[in-house]
């Protein structure tokens, strides 16, 4: 994902200039009541502390961030676009300077200004030592200092050279609060009551039945083309879809797979999948531990046996048709030039290079325990049974053991750990590639570790999270995909679905995201 000036001034000119040309309260009248029957809702609206699948997609129609990705374009979002910000530039090695969109309302109808966003990224709420929205804190990694320069200014400081940092006003800490709401109804209050720039103002919020949203008619990037949202918690999919047929619902979430062809063929419905960034994947536990002292998996053969030994393609062919694809580690359409479509895993599905690998290993014929949280990854359980039958071919012994949770999934002693990865934050592998599985990621510190990085690992990503130019940290990059496939931690399997049903005279279309925004960009 790459941003040129050239790209950047372009895209801010063609969003003001539609905005301009378009009047808000015009299609006022026409505009529909959405009712989106959603599976839960997070328990507050801070868009921060409520990061997950349920709040992203309430947030981004309530507030607005910094930046965003153009994904009404390109449904994988490689381009940055302005957003509250109108430009940025790294005015020094590690000062990035952003200049503020003017005459930008709150719903409440204060204009946004630079107080606003540094105390939006502020030490207070994200980076210091006890923040008020924690989750946050991964990241705003290395900032140091956010500051107002002008009304329409802002500083963000950081403690070395860091190219991500326009990538990251993207993600839930670019999104802009009122200051002086927050700072008045403090950071609970704020989560049940929440105000922001964003296209829809809340009506009202309750975490266990529903949250309404109307139409902000002073909203900046207008018109508003609903006047107003309903996201009605509905747990069963069978009650959604029951409701979309009757017409009591605009749009469900979560069909699954086995429904897909069901819901397709109702009258007056269509079906969205999407492909998103994120991953399911197991790591293999690499380690000799107490409980484990004589762990089959250290041995690299055995874990790139059992790599080889699995068709994912033909897996996720027969489970998802067309939906998705089996990723090359590290290398996806969203990293814009570092995605190589022609770059092949070095351990394609080839039963019998496992079966020699295996003949290279120690393995003994030890039972191998997966841990899997049920239900958790769409079609995960389905897969993994194809999987246990494919190393049962070649002579490898793996019992599942579903459990409820992950804290039952980290209880020890395991030696396959389900998990999902997502590729979102800085617009290249940094955060799959280092940040979760670098040393101080949970995969290296938690106590379900699985792995000890090597020291060439580290090397390689010490070198590709200092280099600034592209070419030095494409570079890098491919020498530490090299490394890590080279010592085979795990196994990616699929890029993640979701999938949407909706009306089908709705003319809604979210990208590659499970993020529901219903502004002019989304829905025509």
């Amino acid at each position: 994902m790459r941003t040129t000036r050239r790209s950047l001034l372009a895209s801010a000119a063609a969003i003001g200039a539609v905005s301009a040309l378009m009047p808000f309260r015009a299609v006022a009248q026409t505009r529909p009541d959405l009712v989106i029957a959603v599976d839960n809702l997070w328990e507050t609206m801070d868009p921060v502390i409520g990061i997950s699948t349920s709040g992203g997609r309430v947030h981004w129609n309530l507030f607005d961030t910094l930046v965003r990705r153009n994904r009404w374009d390109d449904p994988d979002g490689t381009e940055l676009v302005p957003w509250l910000a109108t430009s940025w530039e790294r005015t020094s090695p590690t000062i990035w300077t952003f200049q503020l969109r003017d005459g930008v309302k709150f719903h409440d109808g204060h204009v946004m200004d630079a107080e606003d966003v540094a105390f939006s990224i502020s030490e207070k709420r994200l980076w210091g030592e006890e923040p008020e929205a924690p989750r946050g804190t991964r990241y705003a990694a290395g900032i140091v200092r956010v500051e107002a320069t002008g009304p329409l200014t802002v500083e963000i400081e950081t403690e070395a050279p860091d190219p991500s940092i326009p990538y990251r006003m993207v993600t839930p800490i670019g999104f802009v609060l009122p200051k002086h709401y927050y700072e008045e109804a403090g950071r609970d209050a704020f989560g049940q009551k929440p105000m922001g720039t964003g296209p829809y103002k809340l009506v009202s919020f309750n975490p266990s039945t529903e949250l309404v949203a109307e139409a902000f008619d002073d909203y900046w990037n207008g018109p508003i083309p609903a006047q107003s949202l309903t996201f009605r918690i509905v747990p069963e999919f069978s009650t959604r879809y029951a409701g979309l047929a009757a017409g009591e619902f605009d749009v469900i979430v979560n069909i699954p797979s086995d429904q897909i062809e069901v819901v397709r063929s109702t009258p007056g419905i269509k079906v969205l999948e999407k492909s998103i960034e994120n991953y399911p994947m197991f790591a293999f536990n690499t380690l000799n531990t107490e409980d484990l002292p004589d762990n089959p998996l250290t041995d690299p053969n055995l874990r790139k046996a059992m790599v080889s030994a699995i068709d994912r393609e033909g897996i996720t062919q027969a489970l998802w048709g067309d939906a998705t694809f089996v990723p090359t580690p590290f290398n996806f359409p969203e990293y814009g030039d570092y995605y190589d479509p022609d770059r092949k895993r070095a351990y394609p599905y080839d039963p019998e290079r496992a079966r020699e690998l295996l003949e290279m290993s120690d393995y003994d014929g030890e039972e191998l325990i997966w841990h899997i949280v049920r239900g958790f990854y769409p079609n995960y359980e389905v897969a993994a049974e194809f999987m246990v039958e494919q190393w049962r071919d070649i002579g490898i012994n793996v019992r599942i053991r579903i459990v409820d949770n992950f804290s039952l999934a980290y209880e020890r002693p395991f030696h396959l750990l389900n998990m999902s990865m997502s590729s979102e934050f800085s617009g290249d592998p940094y955060r799959p590639l280092w940040l979760d599985w670098g040393p101080d990621s949970s995969r290296t510190t938690a106590a379900h570790k699985t792995w000890v990085p090597s020291d060439r690992f580290l090397e390689i990503g010490e070198r590709f999270e200092d280099a600034q130019d592209f070419e030095a940290r494409k570079a890098a990059y491919l020498e530490l995909v090299d490394e890590w496939e080279d010592i085979t931690p795990g196994m990616y399997f699929w890029r993640n679905v979701v999938s949407f049903g909706i009306r089908e005279d709705l003319n809604w279309d979210p990208g590659n995201s499970d993020v529901t925004i219903f502004d002019k960009m989304f829905m025509g």
